[in-house]
């Protein structure tokens, strides 16, 4: 796979992601910016734990900012809790946990819930 197949541009003939409804949009606006991160060591489908921590350094800052998420052996903690495989890389399919993270942190903020704390139900 070549970092051309990656571009937001749609080729003839490749499959284009389906629909222009909110939430297919949001899928294809993550897999566009997995894609931006995971092109630039490695792997061109994985990304490294450098690309990991760009990434969400750069798209996720305030779900950095609270909760101790800060602390300098966050990042390299969840990154090897995602990398379920110990292959130190990880594939979509693994940083999907980390944005099943991120939803939550994101749903917490839209009820003004405390995010630090598990779930009340």
């Amino acid at each position: 796979m070549s970092a051309s197949t990656h571009s937001t541009s749609t080729l003839p003939g490749t499959p284009q992601f389906p629909g222009n409804c909110t939430l297919e949009m949001a899928l294809k606006t993550i897999v566009d910016v997995y894609h931006r991160y995971s092109i630039r060591e490695g792997h061109v489908d994985f990304l490294s734990f450098k690309d990991f921590k760009t990434l969400l350094t750069e798209q996720a800052p305030h779900f950095l900012q609270v909760c101790d998420r800060n602390r300098p052996d966050y990042l390299k903690k969840l990154f090897q809790e995602t990398d379920l495989n110990q292959d130190t890389e990880l594939t979509f399919q693994e940083f999907s946990v980390v944005l099943a993270k991120l939803t939550d942190d994101a749903h917490r903020i839209s009820h003004g819930d405390d995010r630090c704390t598990p779930d009340k139900d």
